[in-house]
């Protein structure tokens, strides 16, 4: 990366921010839906205990963990600094 480049991004503060489509418990399709494989709830119409969640790669909660494998195959390169665990 160039020098002046990662100057300004440090400088401004510039961030890749924790979401489900770098967490390790996130199951998602090509269009950025899927399930979350740790936090689940009781649907109340289905007869099953419980239900996976649904979600979208853009959001995020509070038991996020990094998976190393989705950052390299999003091609983050030396972008990985920025990303905030």
């Amino acid at each position: 990366m160039d020098a002046n480049k990662l100057k300004v991004l440090q400088e401004i503060g510039y961030k890749i921010t924790s979401h489900c489509g770098i967490c390790e418990s996130s199951d998602l399709s090509a269009d950025g839906w899927g399930y979350c494989n740790v936090n689940t709830y009781q649907h109340l119409k289905h007869s099953e205990e419980t239900s996976r969640l649904s979600i979208h790669r853009m959001g995020s909660c509070g038991r996020f963990k990094l998976n190393g494998l989705k950052l390299t195959v999003l091609g983050l390169g030396t972008f990985r600094e920025f990303v905030d665990e």
